[in-house]
């Protein structure tokens, strides 16, 4: 259904002429999973890929790549500047959950998360660094999504509606000084966002009836 609309309706809504647009997904049934943004396979093994997911009812689970979608509009003024979340997965049985997720990484501890984001000009762009980055593509996702009346009548039945902001923290083999100073990051981390990721507080998601939440791929996030 979602892809018949991202394929139909998100395309006559903004007045787009393309054909033969694809739209990259996979779907699955594990318990356990985990997502990769790279141009292989989405759905990876369990803690192999760059965010982990765990359900216990078995239900199908459709992953869209939403961003390879995105870039298959290219050269057109609704692509070009437009900012995009990674994927979209949903229940398809029983409307449990509809998720928004955009993946990010950085090295040693969430710090490098909040360094500012310089743009090409040479001014910051995103004073927050890739925290705010996350959200603004977040964001924006969903309120390009929801501004077509289908999609918006297809998401609106979901049970638990997120924005999830997944991150890779890439921790270098370092000296015992060192570890113990990066394990106390890791507990700063779990009190921010444990098993199930931080709620933190996005207005423009929240207006759109979503939560905003963040997760170390350190934890599984849990989708029932």
């Amino acid at each position: 259904m979602m892809i018949d609309l991202l394929k139909r309706d998100l395309l006559a809504h903004y007045g787009l002429h393309r054909t033969g647009i694809e739209v990259r997904c996979e779907r699955t049934k594990e318990l356990q999973f985990d997502l990769n943004d790279s141009h292989d396979a989405i759905v990876v093994n369990y803690r192999e890929g760059n965010v982990s997911f765990a359900h216990s009812t078995g239900s199908e689970i459709e992953v869209v790549d939403y961003e390879c979608y995105l870039n298959g509009l290219s050269g057109t003024k609704f692509e070009n500047g437009r900012l995009r979340c990674d994927f979209m997965l949903y229940d398809l049985e029983g409307k449990k959950f509809f998720v928004l997720n955009e993946q990010t990484s950085t090295k040693d501890g969430t710090a490098n998360l909040e360094k500012p984001i310089i743009g090409k000009d040479g001014n910051v762009r995103y004073p927050g660094g890739k925290y705010e980055k996350a959200e603004s593509q977040l964001s924006e996702t969903l309120k390009t999504l929801k501004e077509v009346q289908t999609i918006d009548q297809f998401i609106k039945p979901f049970h638990h509606k997120i924005c999830l902001m997944s991150y890779v923290i890439n921790r270098q083999e370092q000296h015992s000084a060192v570890v113990a100073f990066l394990n106390r990051y890791k507990q700063i981390e779990s009190k921010e966002t444990g098993e199930d990721g931080a709620i933190l507080s996005s207005p423009g998601i929240e207006a759109e009836g979503f939560e905003y939440r963040r997760i170390s791929h350190d934890y599984t996030f849990k989708l029932d």
